[in-house]
């Protein structure tokens, strides 16, 4: 009887110790983030709101948003949103891209943006500096092709 207590008590503080172990998931989504840090971008969890095809209701999505501020704000900078999916009011930018405003990119970024349409959700391009939403589903690669978009998009003036 005290060894089947013994082992029950062993068995219980094991499980504790496993519960406060991060998963695999959580442990790919730090080294995310840690690559992320590298290149100067801030990652918050927060939510997005993506509108439908007509505009008439926003879908929540929980995601990450990887950001760059700049230093000061510009002046006369017209914000632009980029989504995924289409949005009836904003034109296309490249395959699988949809702004609400006209810009011109690098065909480099259009490229980057096509082929990580499938990863990335939206981007707002705001004076204070440039945002992207993810579900953080990919490897440091993405991370690296999401600073490239990002570094671009900072560019606009």
């Amino acid at each position: 009887m005290t060894a089947l207590i013994v082992v029950f008590i062993v068995l219980s503080l094991m499980g504790s110790a496993l519960w406060i172990k991060p998963s695999r998931r959580d442990r790919e989504k730090m080294n995310l983030r840690m690559a992320a840090r590298k290149h100067g971008i801030l990652v918050q969890l927060t939510s997005v709101d993506l509108p439908d095809k007509w505009d008439k209701t926003t879908n929540k999505v929980s995601v990450s948003a990887y950001r760059k501020y700049r230093a000061k704000p510009l002046k006369d900078f017209t914000a632009a949103n980029l989504y995924t999916h289409e949005v009836w009011k904003h034109e296309a930018l490249c395959d699988g891209w949809f702004s609400s405003r006209s810009i011109d990119l690098e065909q480099t970024t259009k490229d980057l943006l096509q082929r990580h349409k499938d990863v990335f959700l939206a981007i707002e391009v705001r004076p204070e500096g440039v945002s992207l939403f993810w579900t953080e589903r990919g490897d440091e690669q993405t991370v690296e092709a999401a600073n490239q978009i990002i570094e671009a998009l900072f560019r606009l003036r």
